[in-house]
């Protein structure tokens, strides 16, 4: 649900009021006014600020009982990027995603993944299907403070099980911390980090449902690379799924440095949002964070 407080803070009403000047009586009354009154006028203050107070409570209120973007003046659907920050505020809960992404463009690279992941402070499950043009695979990942874990199975009929531990030697610290954090980072936590900085597309549809499309400033870190856009449910601010496009280019190497060749085309991306919830960390709901497969694999090595 939105936060109708960050909303009534974003939305800077005084920005937008009608202020003209006061009748010529009016006027000539306020200039006529002696100073004695005036100071005695300023010990009602606390009455003021009361009155203040209770319009800022009644304005909660109104937000609260707004329409949906659909039906709402530009002002308010100009804070959707706001309202879908506030809508996927990080709370001391079980963050809960179950995402479908589809790989199109290179038929070579072309893929159909189904992840579901549960994440909850430095701990972390999750279970990914994949279908590509050479097999399937079923991974399942499981980080724990320092340990990270990994169980593949293919359609092969083979199997194996990794442990990466911060402590383990060899590893640069910096690409191990790195790696270890987005092993905890979900894409609710990427969206987040994009989203009031993205640039607003306006009104579309994403997977036949009504959406608002924004895209996403040029990023370094993103990974993948390439143009990303992330749709937005105008009703509730959640977000629906993204679109990333990325050009492939052949590898060319000159005067023995890498260099961009040809483009070779394009691959897309789509990744549709199925669920996304919040759990209370309930003994029952903790249990999802436990790799009970990975377990057994790794008691068998």
């Amino acid at each position: 649900m939105p936060d109708p407080v960050l909303e009534l803070r974003e939305s800077d009403p005084a920005a937008h009021a009608r202020v003209s000047p006061p009748p010529d009586d009016v006027l000539r009354a306020i200039l006529a006014t002696p100073p004695e009154q005036h100071r005695r006028r300023t010990r009602r203050a606390p009455r003021v600020a009361l009155a203040v107070t209770a319009l800022a409570a009644a304005a909660v209120v109104a937000l609260a009982a707004l329409p949906g973007a659909d039906h709402a003046p530009g002002p308010i659907r100009a804070s959707l990027a706001e309202r879908a920050f506030a809508a996927t505020a990080p709370r001391d809960l079980i963050t809960y995603t179950e995402t479908t992404s589809v790989q199109t463009g290179l038929p070579t690279l072309e893929s159909y993944d189904k992840l579901r992941q549960w994440q909850y402070r430095d701990r972390m499950h999750n279970v990914m299907e994949t279908r590509q043009p050479r097999g399937e695979w079923r991974y399942e990942h499981d980080q724990d403070g320092g340990t990270f874990r990994t169980l593949m199975h293919n359609d092969k009929g083979g199997h194996e099980v990794q442990v990466t531990k911060k402590t383990d030697p060899g590893w640069d610290p910096e690409e191990l911390e790195q790696g270890f954090k987005v092993g905890v980072t979900t894409l609710v936590d990427r969206f987040r980090e994009e989203i009031r900085g993205a640039e607003d597309l306006g009104e579309t549809t994403f997977n036949g449902k009504p959406a608002h499309a924004y895209r996403a400033g040029p990023s370094e870190r993103r990974m993948p690379p390439g143009t990303t856009v992330y749709y937005v449910d105008p009703e509730t601010a959640k977000p629906l799924g993204s679109r990333t496009t990325i050009t492939g280019y052949e590898p060319k190497i000159v005067d023995g440095k890498p260099e961009q060749g040809k483009p070779l085309g394009t691959t897309t991306i789509t990744t549709t949002v199925d669920r996304y919830e919040q759990l209370e960390p309930t003994p029952e709901n903790l249990k999802l964070l436990d790799a009970p497969n990975i377990d057994a694999a790794q008691q068998q090595r």
